[in-house]
């Protein structure tokens, strides 16, 4: 009798480490794939951030020109400006008279 229970004890040990085998690919694989899984989403994000990075230097290259363009409009205004006033001087102070006296009339009329 102490032999048949040695040898189902052995069969069932046997089966044990089998099932402890299977159950231990299983984990393998499942963490092969889990980290295959992370890696193509860390590529993916690397990707993204790499597209991010480009579009906001193309977006800060593009405001840089347009800050550009629009001081170099101020100033031809400016010269224009100035130029105008030094060849009509009279005609400028009435132009700011009248200016200011229109931005007072329209404050005057909320209050």
């Amino acid at each position: 009798m102490a032999s048949t229970n040695a040898s189902t004890s052995n069969a069932s040990n046997k089966t044990t480490a089998k099932a402890e085998d299977k159950a231990h690919s299983k984990i393998d694989r499942a963490a092969n794939a889990a980290h295959n899984s992370v890696d193509k989403a860390a590529e993916a994000a690397q990707s993204g951030q790499e597209k991010m990075h480009d579009v906001s230097q193309q977006i800060s290259a593009q405001a840089h020109q347009m800050a550009e363009k629009a001081k170099q409009q101020s100033e031809r205004v400016s010269e224009a400006v100035s130029s105008y006033t030094k060849e009509h001087p009279v005609k400028s102070v009435g132009i700011a008279f009248l200016a200011g006296a229109v931005a007072a009339g329209l404050l005057l009329r909320r209050h």
